[in-house]
């Protein structure tokens, strides 16, 4: 699935980050279930492993199943 994107400017506190804004936008977008994981760190402009660092610090579920699941899954 192709993405239309745009440039949007916000005025944010001084103590935000560019990244900060960046990732705060595509956890939203992955909460709402509007995008991927790994599209989610593409719009974040972070390796897939820190974004899902974040979604965890923030309690959320990158994947409908506990770790123990996917480990099975993987037979790992």
């Amino acid at each position: 699935m192709d993405f239309i994107t745009k440039v949007v400017q916000v005025k944010v506190p001084e103590f935000l980050s560019e990244r900060d804004v960046k990732v705060a936008a595509a956890v939203e977008a992955f909460s709402k279930d509007s995008i991927s994981v790994g599209k989610a760190a593409e719009i974040a402009e972070v390796p897939i492993q820190e974004f899902l660092v974040e979604l965890k610090k923030r309690g959320i579920k990158a994947y409908p199943y506990t770790d123990k699941e996917a480990l099975k899954e993987l037979k790992l």
